[in-house]
């Protein structure tokens, strides 16, 4: 008796199957995306784990838990330093700002303007009850349960991340193996090249973002350097650092300095603090839209061999549409797709897509026939 599906129930199996996919990837969005922070952060701290277990000849389980158990340590030490500091930081910038607020009113707001003999006063502009009211106004009980219950979500998907990031660093390769095995004999080959090429693709891509990160952090430290901002090597270490989480990273950069030009003033510069804020909050505006609409395109492309143009409209669709997490990885996510889209192009038309070596992770999208020419596939016989 013939147990094979014919081709109609194939098809339908496999329309099934894709539906199911599509309806898992909507409804568990938030999932998704702690997994995928979950793999970044496993992706970063494999290589460390990797040095160890093969320098010092440890067991690879007892490498991921020190080097698992010094990340939670280091996390957990900057929150115990930096976050008893909050309250006493808060409080003094409040009272900096109602000060500032202050001498605002009374120096160029106290007179009405004149615009086409008309006389506007500027009396209302600001708030006349103290800032510390304000706060205390928002302060209801309804917005504080809230933020408990905001918290605790985000505590659990915290616990989901580290969990998921133990177990990634712990039995990647066996998971992968697991993974592997699921593919038609004919085809496993095929998966594991198409496997390192993609692992490939994610390493020219961290490799690109280290770049831009260490460019970012040399212009934001030398520019306050110059402009005599306090603290101004420290905000380029924070500026490369943060650069990876794309704009926001950059705009917490930016608040924090703007903030420190305006209540400490220059260094060097013989000007007002408020002048000095804005030359601050100018000179990182510039740098961020010299890296985002310049920098980043280029150096991306030049790593992974994809149009900056390309790069830049999917890195501001991805921010506009869904948000920080889709933007970090939608680079690399293009030329893991590319790898493949490729390789089934080649499949398709019955053709070979390793002849001759050519690798999948040659130019990929975007580039001119020139860089692209390589040796004309070959039919599979």
């Amino acid at each position: 008796m013939n147990k094979e599906w014919s081709t109609t129930t194939r098809y339908f199996v496999f329309a099934l199957v894709l539906a199911g996919c599509i309806w898992f990837i909507t409804a568990a969005q938030a999932l998704i995306g702690a997994l995928a922070i979950s793999a970044l952060l496993a992706y970063l701290l494999n290589p460390i784990v990797t040095l160890v277990n093969e320098r010092a000849r440890v067991a690879r389980s007892l490498v991921v838990f020190f080097v698992y158990l010094l990340s939670l340590a280091a996390i957990i030490t900057v929150t115990i330093i930096f976050i008893p500091a909050i309250p006493e930081q808060t409080a003094s910038f409040l009272a900096e700002m109602q000060t500032l607020m202050t001498q605002t009113q009374e120096e160029y707001l106290s007179e009405p303007i004149i615009i086409l003999n008309t006389e506007i006063s500027l009396n209302g502009l600001l708030p006349e009850r103290d800032l510390s009211e304000l706060v205390s106004s928002f302060i209801r009980a309804d917005i504080i349960v809230e933020l408990l219950q905001t918290s605790t979500t985000n505590l659990g998907w915290i616990a989901v991340v580290l969990v998921a990031t133990y177990y990634l660093l712990q039995d990647w390769g066996k998971l992968r193996d697991w993974l592997f095995s699921w593919a038609p004999d004919p085809f496993e080959s095929d998966f594991r090249r198409l496997y390192g090429e993609i692992k490939l693709v994610w390493n020219r891509y961290f490799r690109g973002q280290l770049r831009l990160s260490i460019i970012v952090g040399l212009l934001t430290g030398a520019g306050s350097l110059i402009l005599g901002l306090p603290g101004a090597i420290l905000f380029g270490v924070f500026a490369a650092i943060f650069d990876v989480l794309l704009s926001v990273g950059p705009a917490i950069v930016m608040t924090i300095a703007t903030l420190v030009a305006l209540l400490a003033g220059s260094n060097t510069l013989d000007i007002s603090n408020t002048l000095f804020a804005v030359i601050v909050l100018a000179l990182n505006l510039a740098i961020q839209g010299i890296e985002n609409i310049w920098l980043r395109p280029r150096v991306m492309s030049s790593s992974l061999q994809i149009h900056p143009a390309i790069i830049f409209i999917a890195i501001v669709g991805s921010l506009s549409l869904a948000g920080v997490v889709t933007a970090l990885i939608i680079v690399p996510v293009l030329g893991s797709i590319a790898v493949v889209s490729r390789y089934t192009y080649f499949k398709l038309f019955k053709m070979d897509p390793w002849a001759d070596n050519t690798r999948l992770s040659s130019p990929i999208i975007g580039e001119s026939a020139e860089a692209t020419a390589v040796s004309p596939p070959t039919p599979v016989k």
